[in-house]
């Protein structure tokens, strides 16, 4: 897969990236959106109600259904983001730094999905290594002559079964 069209992300991506150690620091409040008013309420009316981590599938669907309408990546990242930061920042129970922790990885998830639905159908998982962990993933994936990714979607195919 290209990274090259990785490249060109949205300022409001960006912006969201940029802002959370500083949100981390003080009060949660969700980046300004770029995005005109009919853009927003055509993007926000295709997602679907809930936990946007929680619903990849649906994600998938309102992805593929904002680009039947013409609507660009870029926005579509922008409008989705901006549509789900006011759910987070709702959420009684999570501490301003564990809104902006979540807004994130919201933020990566919809990026990566958005991009990776142009040449596959898959769902990306971010998962954190330790160190020691990931440096045994590099060897063992190097001794099998595959990427780190190919190793472990290896070991978790394997577990599975």
């Amino acid at each position: 897969m290209s990274y090259a069209k990785f490249l060109p992300a949205t300022a409001f991506a960006f912006a969201v990236a940029a802002a959370c150690p500083a949100l981390a620091a003080g009060a949660f409040e969700c980046p300004t959106s770029t995005l005109e008013a009919s853009q927003a309420a055509t993007i926000k009316a295709a997602l679907p109600a809930g936990d946007g981590l929680d619903a990849p599938d649906a994600l998938d669907a309102a992805v593929d259904s904002l680009r039947a309408k013409g609507i660009g990546s870029g926005l579509i990242i922008d409008g989705v983001i901006a549509a789900y930061c006011p759910s987070i920042a709702t959420q009684a129970g999570l501490s301003d730094s564990a809104k902006t922790a979540k807004l994130a990885s919201f933020a990566s998830r919809v990026t990566r999905t958005v991009y990776s639905l142009d040449s596959a159908d898959a769902v990306i998982l971010d998962v954190a290594f330790p160190p020691a962990l990931l440096n045994d993933i590099n060897a063992k994936a190097a001794a099998a002559k595959v990427t780190p990714e190919a190793w472990v979607r290896g070991a978790v195919d394997a577990a599975l079964k």
